[in-house]
């Protein structure tokens, strides 16, 4: 969940459309996408689409659900993170750390 926009049809969900208006649906290519063209003016731009991503999760299956409390807990390790970096003292991983590595910007090539 998040990496991709929500397809209702495919998810069995036909009022998602309804419930989030499609001009508000977020994603995190979507995101990805707009970082990568330079589509974000301010850092609160990117925090206020991550903040709408979040927040439709949470409007659309509840904050009860599975999805709900997963964008919960993302919301708190998004504001922590951002936190850290704000105050200039991210958190770096832990040697060993088995997740997966962020991706590297792929370099624009002539």
């Amino acid at each position: 969940m998040f990496r991709e926009p929500v397809d209702p049809v495919a998810l069995g969900i036909p009022t998602y459309f309804d419930v989030i208006p499609k001009k508000d649906a977020r994603d995190l290519r979507t995101i990805r996408q707009k970082l990568d063209n330079d589509k974000y003016d301010t850092a609160e731009a990117f925090e206020a689409d991550i903040e709408l991503m979040i927040q439709n999760a949470v409007t659309f299956n509840g904050a009860d659900s599975e999805v709900g409390a997963i964008a919960i807990q993302m919301r708190q390790r998004f504001d922590e993170s951002l936190g850290a970096w704000k105050t200039g003292n991210p958190k770096k991983r832990k040697e060993g750390d088995k997740s997966t590595p962020q991706p590297m910007k792929k370099a624009k090539i002539a």
